[in-house]
């Protein structure tokens, strides 16, 4: 069974540092086992769930938002031993809860834009970013 929490207290940060080394995503920081960022990343964020199979950290989410026009989703990752499981889509259903009223925002990493459409998610025609480094994102 997989149990979904909310915040931070619950997180082995060692845990969480190892499924972003896999999965990669928080800026790259998880491939660099930067776990001090990932840290900092995760306390600075509006709402944090995690996804645990017993005493396992095997999937993650966060959220940045104003509480009252726009939200963003950031680093939805699992662990690819849970992928294609619904874990992902409840990660990202308990980050929307009570955020309904916001326009959310994301950036899927290439070939999971099918899952966010499945969420009900559509493409942005005007969506813009500036990263600090090259990115295979950018144009």
């Amino acid at each position: 069974m997989i149990e979904y929490k909310t915040g931070t207290s619950c997180i082995d940060w060692q845990m969480l540092t190892e499924l972003y080394g896999q999965v990669g995503l928080v800026a790259n920081h998880g491939k660099k086992k930067e776990s001090n960022i990932i840290r900092e990343a995760f306390l600075s964020s509006n709402k944090v769930i995690t996804a645990w199979s017993n005493e396992i950290l095997i999937g993650a989410g966060r959220m940045l938002t104003d509480n009252i026009c726009y939200g963003s989703i950031f680093d939805v990752g699992v662990l690819p031993s849970f992928q294609k499981q619904g874990i992902g889509n409840g990660i990202v259903t308990e980050l929307l809860k009570g955020n309904e009223h916001l326009c959310i925002h994301l950036t899927s990493t290439f070939g999971n834009e099918q899952f966010y459409k499945n969420l009900g998610f559509q493409r942005h025609k005007t969506a813009m970013a500036k990263y600090p480094y090259a990115s295979e994102y950018l144009e």
